[in-house]
């Protein structure tokens, strides 16, 4: 297999990083594009991304060593660490599995002050302010819950008596050598905003990349960007390829708290897909086990995979938004290289450019419908005060719907289109419709 070649055939797909390593040998590393707009400084591999949700196993494998260390077990209460946390029985096994039930705390920043960077800490004083009601009783259902992994990251600091970075440094990222890796801060992206990847998002407006501050869809987000537990870590390909094979090979960790950690929660109820201890899970025919995880924030999409068993480590890193299932059949094409020694890129899509419709028409779109496979659920078309339209999908965050024209509207960088004709409501996902009937036009959600 000519690895060469892929590496030049990948230029111009994305902007970011990527590495693939087997048997602790990489066989590909490239770094595409610019790690700035401003400056236009190319990428290199020592570009730092924000991980996003990749950090989730990271905070994971810190709680690991605690466990090891028996400063806590998987079944404590965290109760003993959040006095006055309005939620009870909820252990340290239910915040790792997502089985916690725990409502996600993004929906509580709904009247920060964006200008002001919020903490973990402000995240737990809000959950005790408001105490927004929990989804389920704890150990019922498994839904992925970032407030989890914010307590996750809280509990770290109340039991080593250190901040979540410096336990982080000490226990994880010096004895690997990681040394490109951190947990965010202002002083770090201060110091060294020359060696982050900056991430950027696609105005579908003006049809140029943009800083997510810059842009109304995404600006929201920014004064959440120093919460940390549920993402927050910045770090290199070249970086998580050391952690991989820290995993592989048991290097900090004990080999049965790993096949812990790798192994799904067992639920009576059904789960939307086997997740461990911050690790999705999943059997592939030629590789074998993969332990895995991906992310997103705002510019930035994130992939790390390691398969145990064949060695085989995947790291994906972008800073410029674009379709994300285009990003992951790139992955996917890399990966498949492996075993069949050809490579076959995905055709890349075009970027969606919007436009804007009078407000009396977005008007008419808003109400609850019904869907049609599972009428149980229902879908709202909500407009917010700044007369933007938003979609309200089961178990999903509220999702910005943009006109290509009137009553056609699509969602920025999933590849996903939307249609709104006659009371009736069309989700067409790569080919999978879903469709649904309004039943009101009275909406709560706006």
């Amino acid at each position: 297999m000519d690895w060469n070649k892929v590496k030049e055939q990948l230029e111009n797909t994305f902007n970011g990083t990527v590495l693939l390593a087997q048997d602790e040998t990489i066989i590909l590393q490239g770094a595409y594009g610019e790690a700035s707009i401003e400056t236009h400084a190319p990428m290199g591999l020592h570009q730092r991304f924000n991980l996003a949700s990749v950090s989730k196993p990271i905070t994971a494998l810190g709680i690991l060593l605690l466990v090891q260390d028996k400063k806590i077990t998987f079944d404590d209460d965290i109760s003993q660490w959040f006095d006055h946390l309005p939620y009870t029985n909820i252990t340290v096994r239910h915040l790792l599995h997502h089985t916690s039930g725990l409502p996600d705390y993004m929906a509580l920043f709904s009247n920060w002050d964006e200008t002001t960077a919020a903490t973990n800490e402000d995240v737990l004083q809000l959950l005790i302010q408001y105490a927004p009601p929990r989804l389920f009783v704890a150990g019922e259902r498994m839904e992925y819950c970032n407030t989890g992994y914010v307590l996750l990251a809280l509990l770290i600091e109340r039991v080593a008596n250190k901040s979540f970075t410096e336990f982080m440094d000490e226990a994880i990222f010096k004895p690997l050598n990681m040394m490109h890796t951190t947990v965010t801060s202002t002083a770090f992206t201060k110091q060294y905003t020359n060696e982050i990847a900056h991430g950027y998002v696609f105005d579908v407006y003006s049809g140029q990349y943009v800083d997510p501050s810059e842009f109304e869809e995404t600006k929201s987000t920014t004064c959440l960007n120093y919460i940390t537990g549920d993402g927050g870590i910045y770090s290199t390909v070249e970086d998580l390829w050391k952690l991989g094979r820290a995993v592989i090979q048991a290097q900090l960790w004990d080999e049965a708290l790993l096949e812990q950690a790798f192994t799904p929660s067992t639920l009576t109820a059904e789960q939307p897909f086997s997740y461990g201890m911050g690790w999705i899970i999943y059997e592939d025919e030629q590789l074998g086990k993969c332990v895995w995880h991906n992310g997103g924030w705002p510019g930035y999409a994130t992939t790390f995979k390691i398969y145990p068993q064949s060695k085989t480590i995947f790291v994906f890193l972008r800073s410029k938004e674009q379709e994300v299932d285009y990003e992951i059949a790139i992955g996917e094409a890399i990966e498949r290289a492996v075993i069949t020694h050809e490579f076959h890129l995905p055709k890349k899509p075009e970027q969606y450019k919007a436009v804007h419709l009078p407000v009396e028409i977005l008007q008419s779109y808003e109400g609850k419908y019904q869907l049609q496979e599972q009428p149980e659920h229902t879908v709202e078309i909500a407009l917010q005060e700044d007369n933007r339209l938003y979609i309200f999908l089961p178990a999903t965050m509220p999702l910005e719907l943009h006109a290509l024209k009137e009553d056609e509207f699509f969602l920025r960088s999933l590849g996903i289109l939307v249609t709104i004709k006659q009371d009736i409501l069309t989700v067409n996902n790569d080919g999978q419709k879903t469709i649904a009937k309004k039943i009101t036009d009275h909406v709560l959600k706006g």
